[in-house]
């Protein structure tokens, strides 16, 4: 048995301790030598900057990046300061204090976004982060380590110009938008203007038809712009539902009546029935709606030969209080639809037939519009055919209940004169359009005063009393809208302050009838008019 004693092993311990310590030497170096391998390691680093300073600020180490970041080279660089090298002016006060702060107090400098400089003077962009680094010497030096932001900086600066490039092309659309708007339903009001006055006219039966026919060729162009201005504000992102209460059957009657001749000049029915259990007092966009059934209606008589149109309305369960869930159904005896063409009907531009043997007129946008308007009223639409049998196309929309214990506003009592004497003055740029308005409020017994543009109103309005003013928007001197502003301040005398002012314009877009009502207008007509809606404003007037 081999003794040991306590002081041999740890004697032999200790040598084996120190032969490791010789071993570990050789395989890694020294304090020195391992700073040197970390330097050249980090000095190939060509994506990050890394430069070191000693407590005076003077630059110690300065690697190929930060050569290439800054301008400067290795050579140029060691034993400057940092705050003539890289350090803007205005931040080198504060830059030295953090510095000497970290050194004597331990504060520590936050890592950030930096605007620093290059040798030829130009912004270098950067997100610096700093270490505090303890020598064998006790000594300490800061390192900066610098990611360069140039390039993401200016994808940033491209993204922005590409959003606000994007931002002013959609307002540029909204705004051709907008002035074909206007520019096309001008000439069609005066177009519709005569065309209604001719009518009041005695002629022929074969003369009155052709004037009906040319009505209704009005009457389309004006829904083919309103389908494509919505369709392209439903892609905008840009309309809204505007719910008010209104009689679900005087929509549902008045839109059967409209349609009633057309259904009977094919040889057609058109009926409506709703069921006993509908709530007929709802609160909903009444006019997207009837956009909406007018749209379905029009197409199941372009499209059905002989038969019935059926209109239905069925009370669906709903669970959120005071609300209410309608199911509408348009039927027809039609041709019905192709299983393979079903998927394609709500796209926007894609009829049925095509080419140049197309047998229906249209641009092929009601559908489309339909279910992009029913979806924004939180419905659904869905359609059922078969083929030589028929089609019915099915809306499921949900409606308010007009709230029982509101009581209706009370509108300021205005005297009104007997109908024969209502004076009005039209105010209107475009000669057709002024003549047939003018004429129109005529046969309709009243007296009328018509003017150019809005300078002139105002000289008209101070010189002579009129109980009602409609006024066109853009004129040429003096637009609609600062001649409306200008009466409500008393500039055509103090008794037409509170004149009635009606909006008579072919700006027609969604939120027009807003800002007009908003600049100090009673009401609004967009063109082009029908002469009952405008004998209908008339009235109201009198």
């Amino acid at each position: 048995m081999i003794d040991i004693s306590k002081e041999q092993l740890l004697k032999e311990l200790e040598q084996k301790n120190e032969h490791i310590a010789q071993l570990e030497a050789q395989l890694y170096g020294t304090d020195d030598y391992l700073e040197e391998r970390f330097r050249k390691l980090i000095d190939h680093v060509e994506m990050v900057s890394v430069q070191g300073y000693n407590n005076n600020r003077e630059v110690v180490f300065w690697n190929k990046a930060s050569e290439k970041l800054y301008g400067y080279s290795q050579e140029e660089a060691l034993g400057k300061k940092l705050e003539e090298l890289i350090i803007p002016e205005y931040m080198r006060e504060a830059v030295i204090s953090n510095i000497r702060d970290w050194h004597d107090k331990g504060i520590s400098i936050p890592a950030g976004e930096l605007d620093l400089i290059h040798k030829d003077g130009s912004t270098v962009p950067v997100y610096s982060a700093h270490v505090m680094q303890k020598n064998p010497d006790g000594s300490k030096y800061m390192y900066c380590i610098d990611v360069d932001l140039t390039e993401i900086k200016k994808t940033h600066r491209q993204l922005i110009k590409a959003k606000e490039q994007a931002e002013s092309a959609s307002r540029a659309k909204s705004e051709f938008l907008a002035n074909m708007s206007h520019e096309i339903r001008t000439p069609l009001n005066g177009v519709l203007g005569m065309l209604q006055l001719l009518k009041s006219t005695q002629q022929r039966d074969k003369q009155l038809e052709y004037i009906e026919l040319a009505v209704v060729g009005v009457k389309r162009l004006t829904t083919l712009l309103s389908d494509i201005l919505d369709l392209s504000r439903v892609e905008a992102g840009k309309l809204a539902v505007d719910p008010t209460p209104f009689d679900l059957p005087e929509l549902l009657q008045n839109l059967t009546d409209l349609y009633r001749p057309s259904a009977q000049q094919k040889g057609l029915k058109l009926n409506l029935t709703l069921h006993p259990a509908t709530i007929t007092k709802i609160t909903g966009d009444s006019s997207r709606l009837q956009q909406v059934l007018t749209n379905i209606i029009s197409n199941a008589i372009k499209f059905t030969k002989n038969g019935i149109i059926k209109v239905e309305t069925y009370p669906l369960p709903h669970t959120t209080a005071g609300t209410t869930k309608i199911l509408f159904s348009v039927s027809d005896t039609g041709p019905g639809i192709p299983d393979s063409k079903m998927e394609e009907l709500f796209s926007p531009f894609i009829q049925l037939s095509e080419g140049y043997r197309r047998t229906h007129q249209g641009a092929g946008l009601g559908l489309s519009i339909c279910k992009q308007l029913v979806k924004l009223m939180g419905g659904n639409i869905s359609i059922e055919s078969e083929l030589s049998i028929g089609t019915t196309v099915y809306l499921c929309i949900p409606f308010g209940l007009p709230s029982s214990d509101k009581a209706a506003p009370v509108l300021a009592e205005t005297i009104k004169p007997p109908k024969t004497s209502l004076k009005v003055l039209l105010v209107e740029d475009e000669a057709i359009n002024r003549l047939a308005a003018k004429r129109q409020m005529e046969l309709a017994g009243c007296e009328v005063t018509a003017v150019e543009n809005g300078q002139l109103a105002l000289e008209a309005a101070a010189q002579k009393n009129f109980h009602l003013i409609m006024m066109d928007i853009q004129m040429p001197i003096m637009d609609g809208i600062s001649a409306t502003q200008a009466i409500r301040k008393g500039e055509a005398g103090r008794e037409n302050k509170d004149i009635p002012i009606i909006a008579m314009t072919a700006y027609a877009m969604k939120g027009d009838r807003e800002k007009f009502l908003d600049s100090g207008m009673n009401d609004y007509l967009a063109k082009p008019i029908e002469n009952k809606n405008l004998l209908k404003m008339l009235d109201k007037y009198r």
